[in-house]
């Protein structure tokens, strides 16, 4: 051991009864590194896996923020006022669930059957709904602000005074949809299908609509990408 290496141990060593700042100034001065805190925290700090919760419970209670539902069959139970927020309910099984004023903001519903569902008043701000069915669902009042719809399919889907400012709805189908006052300002509609939709009065404010099929939907007194309205042009 050379004598560098032995003076800077006993250092080391005595320095274990100093006063925190003693120490630290000790260690700088030998050049010795200290991993930063941030560093520290992710080897520390991991995503807690949420085991999965059984169907008998989630009825009972109905409350499993945060879980892993995943794969799960909960169609045709009544889940009204649910708290799934943050829920992974990604190819579950909602067919005919009704989910009137469930709390489902941060849900991933991706490729989940909802067809026919009640969602009535739901919570789905922040969501993530790319490729789910939503075929015939109930919508009306339903909150999907800056919601991912990309590749949804919501045939004949129920939409009225449905809130998705700011959604993501590439490619989505909406044909035969009601979207009656329903707000779509700064959505992206990019090659949606909007064919048939009732839109009357809908708020498509600042939409982005490239590629977007909009035959025989019924666009009257709705407001357009660039604010026009049956009543001018305006700011809204």
């Amino acid at each position: 051991m050379s004598m560098k290496v032995f003076l800077s141990f006993a250092m080391i060593v005595t320095a274990v009864t100093l006063p925190l700042a003693i120490r630290l100034s000790i260690i700088e001065k030998l050049g010795i590194s200290l991993p930063k805190p941030n560093a520290l925290a992710q080897q520390v700090i991991r995503p807690l896996k949420v085991k999965q919760v059984d169907v008998e419970k989630i009825v009972k209670t109905k409350k499993c923020a945060g879980c892993d539902l995943s794969n799960l069959n909960l169609s045709g139970l009544d889940l009204t006022g649910a708290d799934f927020r943050n829920t992974n309910l990604s190819n579950a099984n909602l067919t005919n669930t009704i989910l009137e004023d469930a709390k489902m903001s941060g849900v991933r519903l991706d490729k989940a059957n909802l067809k026919g569902a009640d969602l009535q008043g739901a919570d789905l701000k922040k969501s993530s709904l790319k490729g789910a069915n939503f075929t015939n669902a109930q919508m009306m009042n339903i909150s999907m602000i800056y919601a991912d719809l990309s590749n949804a399919n919501l045939h004949h889907a129920e939409l009225r005074d449905a809130d998705l400012t700011g959604a993501k709805i590439e490619k989505a189908d909406l044909t035969g949809a009601s979207l009656y006052g329903t707000h779509l300002t700064e959505a992206n509609l990019t090659g949606a299908n909007f064919s048939k939709a009732n839109l009357r009065y809908a708020n498509l404010h600042k939409a982005v609509m490239q590629g977007t099929n909009t035959s025989g939907a019924d666009l009257r007194l709705a407001i357009m990408p660039d604010g026009s309205s049956p009543y001018g042009t305006s700011e809204y």
